[in-house]
């Protein structure tokens, strides 16, 4: 007889063997963020639809082609989260987090979903570690968030992580950078690809997402929005240079680095390994989002965050190194009448005499 069912597309066992490094994680991810002063929230697996919609953005792919997506009974649209930082924004207002002294540190370990097609590290159910700062405009917040993800990698014991940065500017520099944009794109749209013609309309700084080769040489003939910040936004750049250049950490600057989402302004940045290669190198990043609140209908309010991948994590952990299982330090075994393998000694002299008896 065939089996009843079999695992889901696009999902894993997370198997006893693969539990030493989904607990090494875990742990280096709990006791940085702690020591960072964030303190852990969890949100729900599915929020309304309109939270993302409005959140992520309507033009992007995530929105468009990745959520997965329900009626409950009442007709209520519920998605399945793709992402945790507008959960996170929506539970800071819910809770009344804003009136608590600023910025308020939240960090987050959980699964979200994605119906992207299924490949090496990448599944519609995935895990997680993300932290966001909110109620802080400062850039040495910035600064805090990228070492705290640099950090990490270093305390679970993967080498080969590269830093990408890049400033996309605000809504003050943005609108101008966008014309400059369309006006580079517009005498080829004939030769762009289908996706990347919708989002020159769109939203035309998608096009640097484009993974198409018909799409490459004018992406990178592009002009550059770092060229085109206004000067508060070049400054608060400028700051989390220095500042991670002062801290020794390294970064390369990508000016075709956007991050796939609508809400980020100003600092993004991306953690790569060499060893993923192509298009589908990146093991997380995250960036700042100070117009998210306001698109969700809350007070504007400055925010800034990452999500790092746990599952190409633990792949390269995998590959790189070895993790044994934890084993006890003691074990016992019942070899004379009167002692059970689950008695526990009440003193250290009844421990040793216990550890005779069971030899």
């Amino acid at each position: 007889m065939a089996p009843v069912a079999q695992r889901p597309r696009g999902t894993q066992d997370i198997l006893p063997v693969d539990q030493p490094y989904w607990d090494a994680m875990d742990h280096a991810a709990q006791d940085l963020a702690e020591r960072f002063g964030y303190l852990r929230i969890e949100t729900p697996a599915f929020e309304s639809t309109e939270l993302f919609v409005r959140g992520v953005g309507d033009a992007t792919d995530i929105v468009t082609k990745e959520m997965f997506t329900f009626a409950d009974r009442g007709g209520r649209a519920l998605t399945l989260r793709p992402e945790g930082t507008a959960p996170i924004v929506r539970a800071y207002f819910d809770a009344g987090m804003q009136l608590e002294p600023q910025p308020v540190r939240l960090y987050y370990l959980g699964p979200y979903f994605r119906s992207e097609r299924p490949q090496r590290g990448r599944f519609h159910e995935f895990h997680q570690f993300g932290v966001e700062a909110l109620g802080d405009g400062s850039p040495l917040l910035d600064v805090e968030a990228i070492i705290l993800g640099w950090n990490w990698f270093t305390a679970v014991g993967l080498g080969g992580v590269s830093l990408q940065l890049n400033s996309i500017g605000d809504e003050v520099c943005r609108p101008a950078y966008r014309d400059l944009l369309r006006e580079h794109y517009r005498p080829h749209l004939s030769e762009l690809s289908v996706d990347s013609r919708a989002r020159f309309e769109r939203n035309p700084l998608r096009l640097f997402d484009s993974k198409e080769p018909q799409d490459q040489a004018l992406k990178r003939a592009a002009p550059r929005i770092v060229d085109h910040l206004c000067g508060p936004c070049a400054e608060a750049f400028t700051t989390v240079k220095e500042s991670l250049e002062a801290e020794g950490v390294p970064f390369s600057l990508n000016p075709e680095l956007v991050r796939g989402l609508d809400y980020y302004t100003r600092t993004v940045f991306e953690y790569q390994h060499v060893s993923l290669g192509g298009a589908q190198n990146a093991l997380g990043g995250g960036g700042r989002y100070d117009g998210l609140a306001d698109a969700l209908g809350y007070k504007a309010t400055p925010g800034i965050g990452f999500a790092l991948g746990m599952e190409r994590t633990a792949m390269l952990l995998k590959e790189t190194k070895e993790l044994a299982p934890v084993t006890p330090d003691v074990y016992a075994v019942a070899a004379a009448p009167g002692w059970h393998c689950w008695s526990v000694p009440k003193s250290v002299k009844e421990a040793r005499r216990w550890c005779v008896t069971c030899g």
